[in-house]
């Protein structure tokens, strides 16, 4: 018997059971298993309540019959004992048995414990990250990337295949406003003149930019064409909004309302960036020639981000290849009466058929695309190109509408596709001071916090131990980063995060570092024990039988648990299965160390073995659980 076949063995006793007292097979399945809430009353059972008007008897009395029916059937060692708990029937693990199947298992299969090797699996494509090339990734993208990568990995292992993809937004109107800046205020500078990495360095320039539009805007609401556009703007605002309102605040409004009307009809700036846009369309050269190097310099810089994160892809695609697919598609779908044109031309679906309101349009009036359409494009062509099973968009929760519809749209065109959609939504990320803004240049950049984690681990690691300066440099990257990635994974990715770095380096705790502690103390051991025990089959029956206090049982528990948490985190895309259970087995592994009368290294020969090899298995599923969500380990803290 394996860790998995136990679930399956402990049903078909429950079921064999119920079929002996006349309870039909549908109704013994809708009976399930939990664990127990106290183990002095077993380690799982089930409730006998649902049985009581058919059988005609008190819960009880049934769970007293079923128990005792069971109990006489036994033959395998793994059950020592069924038990009836008030109306509760409960199974007792015989510990020896159970230790040797769960940690004989981890042993066997090292860092392939929990790792299912699918017949069929199923093919994801996971895209995630999407920055765009004009100013570098920062936080938020942090979230994106690690919940992107890691759970790409956690598919990986319960046996599915996984195409990791990027889609870089790198044309737009906001890519030529870095572009236009640079252009104006550039001088040539490069990230090699400038000592400035790429991505910063663009990034710099789009802030450029935008500080120039505050001063121009600002200057022209000095004007009296200012004057006169906020009069006609306050004679179309209904009463019932403005009314109290005093001037003051109504120019405020007006201030901020009529930004992007002046960007696309007043300002210098927003028509200089138009038009380059126009012209990188129809291909001037000279503007292709300064996208393309400015870009160059994004990309050497993302790269250098993801590397160090520890993240990768396996195909980058790109905005200005993907922006006209679609076209063809919709106009197909107006063809086929799926969609609809509007009087002035516009292509339209109609979006209340489908459980959502109003219509989406899908090409404007003069032919040219929108996003949705892009979207639409890139999807159909992914599932065409690769063959996949299912799609998962790793994006913020701002974007949930969006997806809303176009997974709607996607199945009116391709309706085999309903249930293959998937957007991995996950909140924002905040600091104590509040969100961050990105073209202001008040933002966390995602380089920064790698630098400053690291400093922190740096003095971390002083405090706690006297160690060499070529040490504290190369376990520092390692606790900052574990550090940055436990804490960011071990919330749900719906949840908003307020990411506190000081206490994401502790520890204690759940923590990265509590976790990357308790697998070196473990390696400790090992080096204290002269090595892992090299035993025979029957040795190793033999130390894993003599097994079975309590607080070992309860680290094989948290070992046994570790193939269905495995397959719970990649069911719902939810890394932070993964990095609780984590922290849960380094804990109660760590009580079991500290327990006085657990010392390994005092042991008997057999319970030493035994405890050894528990120590082996609880650091290697440690190791596999922390690679899963890319955190390196480390054999000594």
């Amino acid at each position: 018997m394996n860790v998995q076949e136990i679930e399956a063995y402990l049903n078909a006793l429950k079921d064999n059971g119920l079929k002996s007292l006349g309870v039909d097979a549908e109704t013994a399945e809708s009976i399930k298993l939990a664990p127990s809430p106290n183990l002095e009353m077993g380690d799982v059972g089930f409730p006998c309540f649902a049985l009581a008007k058919s059988l005609r008897k008190g819960p009880p009395q049934i769970a007293a019959e079923l128990a005792a029916t069971i109990q006489a059937s036994l033959q395998d060692e793994l059950v020592a004992e069924a038990l009836a708990v008030g109306p509760y029937v409960n199974f007792r693990y015989n510990p020896a048995k159970l230790a040797a199947i769960v940690v004989g298992e981890a042993l066997a299969k090292g860092a392939d414990y929990g790792r299912d090797v699918a017949k069929n699996p199923s093919h994801f494509m996971v895209e995630y990250s999407a920055p765009n090339t004009n100013k570098p990734q920062h936080l938020g993208h942090v979230r994106n990337n690690l919940l992107g990568a890691a759970v790409s990995k956690i598919l990986g292992f319960a046996g599915n295949r996984v195409t990791r993809v990027n889609l870089i937004n790198d044309r737009g109107i906001h890519i030529c406003k870095s572009m236009l800046a640079y252009k104006l205020f550039g001088e040539g500078e490069t990230p090699e003149s400038s000592g400035i990495k790429g991505d910063h360095l663009v990034g710099k320039y789009y802030v450029r930019f935008e500080n120039a539009f505050q001063d121009e805007y600002s200057a022209w609401l000095e004007t009296g064409v200012a004057a006169d556009r906020f009069e006609t703007w306050k004679a179309a605002q209904p009463a019932k909004e403005i009314a109290g309102l005093e001037d003051s605040d109504l120019q405020k409004r007006f201030r901020k309302d009529f930004k992007d009307t002046y960007f696309n009809t007043e300002s210098s700036l927003g028509a200089q960036a138009r038009e380059m846009l126009l012209a990188w369309e129809a291909g001037d050269t000279a503007v292709v020639e300064l996208w393309k190097t400015m870009n160059s310099w994004v990309f050497k810089g993302f790269d250098q981000t993801y590397e160090r994160l520890g993240v990768g892809f396996d195909k980058v695609y790109y905005e200005s290849q993907t922006y006209l697919l679609g076209k063809d598609l919709v106009l197909k779908g107006l063809q086929d009466q799926k969609f609809k044109q509007l009087d002035d031309g516009a292509i339209v679906c109609d979006m209340e058929p489908l459980g959502l309101q109003g219509q989406k349009v899908l090409l404007r009036r003069d032919g040219t695309s929108v996003y949705m359409t892009q979207d639409l494009g890139t999807a159909m062509a992914r599932f065409d190109e690769h063959a996949i099973d299912n799609m998962v968009y790793v994006v913020g929760d701002e974007q949930d509408y969006h997806f809303q519809v176009l997974f709607k749209i996607l199945e009116v065109l391709r309706p085999e596709l309903a249930g293959k959609l998937e957007h991995l939504s996950y909140g924002m990320v905040l600091l104590p001071e509040g969100k961050m803004k990105s073209r202001e240049g008040k933002v966390v950049d995602a380089d920064d916090l790698m630098d400053y984690m690291t400093e922190i681990a740096a003095e971390a690691i002083q405090e706690r131990h006297e160690v060499s300066a070529e040490e504290v440099e190369k376990r520092a990257p390692v606790i900052g980063f574990a550090a940055l990635k436990y804490f960011i994974l071990d919330y749900h990715p719906r949840s908003s995060i307020q990411y506190d770095p000081a206490k994401s380096i502790e520890f204690e705790g759940r923590t990265g570092p509590y976790c990357l502690y308790s697998y070196a103390r473990i390696q400790s051991i090992k080096r204290k024990s002269g090595g892992w025990p090299e035993l025979s089959a029957d040795q190793e029956l033999a130390a894993l039988s003599a097994l079975g206090t309590e607080l070992e049982m309860a680290v094989v528990r948290e070992l046994k648990e570790w193939p269905s948490i495995v397959e719970l985190a990649a069911r719902q895309l939810d890394p932070s299965k993964v990095t609780e259970h984590a922290h849960k087995l380094a804990k109660t592994f760590s009580t079991l160390y500290n327990d006085a009368g657990h010392k390994v290294l005092e042991a008997e020969e057999t319970r030493r073995n035994g405890l050894l090899l528990l120590a082996k298995a609880v650091a290697e599923c440690i190791k596999t659980s922390l690679e899963l969500v890319g955190i390196q380990t480390l054999d000594e803290m």
